[in-house]
Order: C-alpha cells, then structure tokens, then sequence
C-alpha cells in the first residue's frame, strides 16, 4: 500500500520519479522540500501565492495570513535525516492551516463568478485525486488498502456507522464514489460541478447544454446510474481522462491565455 502512494506521488511529480521505490520517509520528505518539481509543495504553494498576490486588494486579510503561514511552514527546514515524526507533524500542521484556508473561502469571499472557477477548480481536481486513489487501492487486494482509501476520503467514520463491518470493496467504493451525500464521494463533486456551470453565462442561445456541460452531465449520469460492483479501473481511468478534458474546455470557453490572445491579434493585423 505504501509502494502504491509513493507511486502516486512519483506520477504527480512530487517527488523525482527514481524515488519511488526508496524508503517512504525519504520520498515524503521530497514532496515536502524539493522547489523544482511541479507536483512538490513548495512548488504548489509559492503558486498559490503567486496568484493570490495578483488580486491582493480582493483577497481578505484572513485569507492571506494563513496564506503567508502555510509559505512560511513549507519553507522551515526540517531535520536531517528526515523522520516519520517530523514529515508527520509538518504535513498535519499545513493540513490544518488548508482547511482553515478552504473554510475562509467559503464563508467570507463573495460567491460571484470568481468564486465558482474556484470551486470548479477544487472539485475537478478532488474528483480526479478520487478517481486515481480508487483505481490504485480499490482492486489492489492488499491488506489495509480499502481503510487507506477511506482514511484519505475522509470517509472512515462514516463508513463504521454505516456498515458495521471490515471494509469491503462494494460498499467502499459506494461510500466513496457514488454517495451523493458523501462531501468526498465523486458523484458529490460531480453534482457541485454541475450546478456551478449551470450557474456561468453561456455563449449559446438555443437552450443546448454548453460543451462543458455535456461532459459534466454525461459523467454525472454515468456515476449517478451504475452499480458500484459494476466499477473497474477502467471506468475510473475514462472518468479521469473526462474531468481533465472538462478543465481544459472551461479554459478555453472563459480564459483567453497570453498565447490565445497573441494569435488572436496577429490573425486581425
């Protein structure tokens, strides 16, 4: 189960990808130090404050300050050689101050326009995170796998209250997939989805569904409509392929990028 998250992290290019099969300290230690790969935590969070920086005057100044702490904590060194102890406290400690983060956004930032792209952002890519922890620990049948999955769903209690019982792929993977009342279950993000597109100005007059839409929907039926043991990996690596095609057709439709807009302008000189 260990060699399969450090995997992960090799594909997210959070740690260099020779690492993956070194001791799992060190490979944690590398997500949270190394500044020159893109999947690393200094990488994302000095991105993060890149962009936070360019709309300062719009930012609150709750929001900023645990902005300026998360930097600050992913910036301490930690102790060489790297122990379980210390890797454990840091990333429980930046855990923390992202949900504080999460929780500001939520309550005090105006739910305009802006605020849904954000929240677009954060469910394609919790949906994406979900598909790819399923695919790699759902069918793993390895010992501790399925509590794993639910640990890192967020969906351990709730699963004890439920079922009362060892975890099981079938009922896991309805909790964690197809539970629309589940805030972690793909089908919940699925839904949030939706709503936020439905809820952005549309180019098209005719009353069709925008090509974002229809992506969003067909994935959504498909979730809202399967059995869970009728889930392979397959059907979580198309789901996946779907989602990032949907972030990219929500650029293109409201984003001109520098590049776009170069092109745009050298076609009309």
């Amino acid at each position: 189960v260990v060699e399969r998250i450090c995997s992960l992290l090799g594909a997210w290019e959070a740690v260099p990808t020779e690492l993956p099969n070194a001791k799992p300290v060190l490979v944690a230690a590398a997500a949270l130090k190394r500044h020159d790969l893109d999947g690393a935590l200094p990488y994302l969070v000095g991105a993060a404050q890149s962009a936070a920086s360019v709309i300062r005057d719009r930012f609150s100044p709750d929001a900023w300050r645990a902005l300026t702490d998360l930097v600050g904590l992913i910036g301490e060194p930690i102790c060489h050689p790297p122990t379980e102890i210390a890797i454990f406290e840091r990333t429980d400690s930046a855990l923390r101050i992202i949900a504080s983060f999460s929780g500001l956004a939520q309550e005090n930032m105006s739910q305009l326009a802006g605020w849904r792209f954000l929240e677009l952002g954060r469910r394609i890519e919790r949906a994406i995170a979900t598909c790819r922890f399923v695919r790699r620990l759902a069918f793993a049948e390895l010992e501790g796998a399925l509590d794993v999955l639910l640990e890192l769903a967020d969906s351990q209690i709730t699963y004890r209250l439920r079922y009362v019982m060892v975890a099981a792929p079938a009922p896991v993977i309805d909790l964690v997939v197809l539970d629309p009342n589940n805030p972690r279950s793909i089908a919940y993000q699925l839904a949030r989805i939706e709503a936020h597109l439905a809820a952005l100005p549309q180019r098209g007059e005719d009353g069709r569904l925008s090509p974002a839409e229809q992506i969003a929907t067909a994935l959504a039926t498909q979730f809202r409509t399967v059995d869970a043991a009728a889930l392979d990996q397959a059907a979580f690596l198309g789901a996946e392929a779907a989602l990032m095609k949907l972030a990219d057709v929500i650029a293109s439709t409201y984003f001109t990028t520098h590049e776009r807009a170069e092109v745009r302008w050298e076609a009309l000189g």
